[in-house]
């Protein structure tokens, strides 16, 4: 696991050599690039919330995301039970480019690609986290039964383990293609955009080291973005259709709702600094009587956006379930931002 980090960490820092050499001009006002990452649901295409303005015609934006992500749950019922202790790590690279105006009676069009690279293994966060929690007066008693720095995903149903993970595992995960349609785009006295998102996972990862789910997902979405002075509000949700499942596929749901919201506020005192909030649900996965995997879900994004020059932007968040037990216990999120001009 140490090698597998170091390779993450060498790559977003080869991306970031990247970044500060090209030139570009970053965006501070975006929205959270996150979802759920509870292992059996981050193998779907489960599109995270956009803007509702789409990329300038001639501009290719490229993001790079990572999100650290520790688990600690344990589940039980009479014909099921779950166990995620351990931590997955998910790189991604996104580009999206706009395209030429006015096609086929809209204002522009843009298309994307996001490629993941996805990491289960034992971590290194737990004892911090417990700190963190003892900190704020959260709870731990969901770590209490497990020791720190374990990997063990596993699932039982009817006495039949149909999960079990206790090795580290690397793999490239599913790839998601994305379109977008501008359907309007305002900006006096206030600037308020619509977009329409489209996006298709293929089945590129692999189910056995949970990188992927076997199938193709498609997605459709509004999104919508409202700017009033420092405030900007995004805002959007739309339905995902999953593909057949190849390891709880009598299990799952075909169709899921997600709903996203958030507001991010530019700081006067620090034009660089942008702080934000998000909330994102979505309707559950599985039909199951255990709340990881069969109930809606809601988590909270907190952070902001640090503009280091004209040339990048940082986001630095932590996600925290609302829900209890339907999204890992706790994750952080860092995305690396860039804009290049045609």
């Amino acid at each position: 696991m140490i090698h597998s980090r170091s390779q993450l960490i060498a790559l977003s820092c080869s991306i970031a050599i990247t970044v500060v050499s090209g030139k570009s001009t970053a965006e501070i006002s975006t929205p959270f690039y996150t979802v759920n990452q509870n292992p059996l649901i981050q193998l779907h295409g489960l599109p995270p919330l956009e803007k509702g303005q789409i990329t300038a015609t001639g501009t290719t934006t490229s993001w790079t995301t990572l999100i650290a992500t520790n688990n600690s749950i344990s589940e039980n019922t009479q014909q099921e039970s779950i166990i995620f202790d351990g931590e997955t790590y998910r790189l991604n690279i996104m580009l999206r480019h706009g395209l030429k105006k006015r096609v086929l009676g809209v204002k522009g069009i843009e298309i994307g690609i996001d490629i993941p690279y996805i990491t289960h293994s034992r971590g290194i966060l737990d004892r911090f986290i417990i700190n963190w929690h003892d900190t704020f007066g959260f709870s731990n008693s969901e770590r209490d039964p497990f020791q720190n720095n374990q990997l063990r995903y596993e699932y039982s149903r009817n006495g039949i383990t149909q999960l079990r993970i206790v090795d580290t595992t690397n793999s490239i995960g599913d790839i998601r293609l994305s379109a977008a349609w501008q359907l309007r785009c305002k900006n006096s006295p206030e600037q308020h955009c619509t977009a329409l998102r489209a996006g298709l996972k293929l089945p590129t990862g692999k189910p056995s080291r949970l990188s992927g789910s076997g199938s193709a997902d498609f997605s459709l979405a509004l999104t919508h973005s409202r700017t009033h002075q420092r405030y900007t509000f995004h805002y959007g949700g739309g339905l995902l259709l999953n593909g057949r499942n190849d390891l709880l596929h009598q299990q799952q749901r075909h169709a899921v709702g997600f709903v996203s919201v958030g507001l991010n506020y530019q700081t006067q005192r620090y034009s660089w600094m942008t702080l934000k909030v998000q909330l994102d649900g979505h309707s559950a996965f599985y039909n199951s009587a255990l709340n990881n995997l069969g109930s809606n879900s809601l988590q909270i994004n907190m952070g902001g956006t640090i503009q280091f020059s004209n040339k990048v932007a940082l986001d630095i968040s932590v996600l925290e379930d609302i829900i209890t037990s339907t999204i890992p216990d706790v994750a952080f999120h860092f995305a690396l931002r860039i804009q290049h001009q045609k």
